[in-house]
């Protein structure tokens, strides 16, 4: 538990530091919508308990505000912070881990892979890789 607050802290402390940037893009969900969305999936795609939906929401909060300054610090130009984002995704993970079952977390490694095989905006519908997901309408940019 000490390490799932922990790994938490990191993030804020990123998301903190990431928040000298300002600037807002009006097109896009807040980060609470994000994070609400991918909570409410992951409750039925990998059966959440009731124990684990609110842990679950609050990782998905601090990630997702974490994840919206790094979009407002990239300005269009993405492959500046594809790092960054990596090491959040990681920290995701590793605090999943501490709230996830092992076969829970073996489900949501597997549709993250689906995921990012099918590319951006892939979010869902379709069932192959396509172009790439960007038809739909689904994109708010």
């Amino acid at each position: 538990m000490k390490r799932f607050f922990l790994a938490i802290v990191c993030v804020l402390v990123v998301s903190l530091t990431v928040s000298a940037q300002q600037g807002r893009g009006g097109n896009q969900r807040t980060p609470e919508e994000n994070a609400k969305r991918q909570t409410e999936r992951m409750t039925t795609d990998l059966k959440l308990t009731p124990e684990q939906v609110a842990p679950v929401d609050s990782i998905n909060l601090v990630f997702a505000q974490a994840r919206a300054k790094l979009i407002e610090k990239a300005n269009g130009d993405f492959a500046s912070v594809r790092d960054d984002m990596q090491k959040l995704s990681a920290l995701q993970l590793e605090a999943y881990g501490k709230v996830l079952t092992d076969d829970q977390l073996a489900t949501y490694k597997k549709q993250m892979e689906e995921r990012r095989q099918r590319g951006p905006g892939g979010q869902g519908g379709g069932q192959g890789r396509g172009d790439g997901g960007n038809g739909g309408g689904n994109n708010n940019q």
